[in-house]
């Protein structure tokens, strides 16, 4: 599809250091805010050929042909330049409209997810891995699950995804020296249990050291659609070590509240901003769950409860003052 049948657009630059901002005349729209990246003298942009534009859920959906536009900065300017159609490099189209993407490293890592309804079956999920400097070159790896999440591990990846009631966590070697490129090691499967957050900052990564580190994501049952992400709170963290990507479970940190009160999201707002996250502090894990703080303690490769404090009480205290 010739790049002219994209929709009409203007992509601006805007320096931080008061000199003048420029632009250029595009075509297509992005994805999201994971669409972007500059590097090495270089705008790179992962467009779909149909997108909806920004307002309210918008965003989750897109369809039409994907290319990667990749502009020189330098071709920038006030007189507001158009682009070319060498500027864009065609790649592989993906099937349905919850598109999830991430530049990792030297590699665009793209594909389909579920959005936010029920958990399909499919027989085939593609990963696409383009590598887009040196030697350009787009990879297709096969998973066994949706590609819900696109996460950094440093300078590999994390695929995190649904097949029936389960969740995957696969990762994705991309710093390799073989010769059949960027490839997946196996995956660890959460039984019964899906995404309990869908935003960016439900997930999170502690590195301690080369390919070696922790990660922290919400998870709630399976067979659950994923809008209730801005309903319902998440009933635990998951916590997963990896060593040479190869994944271990630790444990989870769970949420004792059955009930939440509702202070008109002073203190904690599942909707807007979602309000269960893991966090790594000081050598210290925590997750943040609703109204509580659970702090974990690591003992060998698992983790326990340490303590936790339930905020709700001190909430319900003042308002009665």
């Amino acid at each position: 599809k010739d790049a002219r049948n994209f929709t009409n657009s203007t992509l601006y630059r805007m320096p931080l250091n008061g000199e003048s901002p420029s632009a250029i005349k595009t075509f297509g729209s992005p994805i999201d805010q994971f669409s972007f990246l500059e590097k090495n003298q270089h705008l790179n942009v992962l467009v779909r050929s149909d997108v909806s534009g920004d307002a309210m859920w918008h965003p989750e959906i897109s369809s039409g042909d994907t290319v990667l536009m990749r502009i020189p900065l330098q071709r920038f300017s006030r007189r507001v330049d158009e682009i070319t159609k060498s500027d864009f490099r065609k790649l592989p189209k993906v099937e349905g409209y919850a598109m999830q993407n991430r530049f990792v490293g030297d590699y665009l890592l793209y594909g389909s997810g579920n959005s936010w309804g029920y958990a399909q079956e499919k027989k085939r999920n593609p990963l696409y891995v383009y590598r887009y400097e040196k030697n350009p070159r787009t990879f297709t790896i096969d998973l066994e699950h949706s590609v819900d999440r696109i996460e950094a591990l440093a300078n590999d990846a994390v695929i995190v995804g649904t097949q029936k009631n389960d969740l995957y966590f696969t990762p994705i070697a991309l710093e390799t020296h073989s010769y059949r490129g960027p490839y997946r090691n196996a995956s660890f499967i959460r039984q019964n249990a899906s995404q309990g957050e869908l935003r960016s900052h439900g997930f999170f990564y502690k590195p301690l050291g080369t390919r070696n580190g922790y990660l922290g994501l919400p998870v709630r049952g399976g067979s659950r659609p994923s809008y209730e992400h801005l309903t319902q709170d998440s009933a635990s963290i998951l916590f997963l070590k990896h060593q040479q990507l190869q994944f271990q479970p630790m444990g989870e940190l769970y949420s004792h509240l059955k009930g939440r009160p509702d202070d008109g999201c002073q203190a904690s707002c599942v909707d807007w901003y979602g309000n269960a996250r893991p966090l790594f502090l000081k050598g210290r894990i925590f997750a943040l769950l609703g109204y509580e703080i659970v702090e974990g303690q690591v003992q060998g490769n698992r983790l326990f409860e340490k303590r936790r404090v339930d905020y709700s009480k001190i909430i319900q205290k003042i308002k009665k003052r």
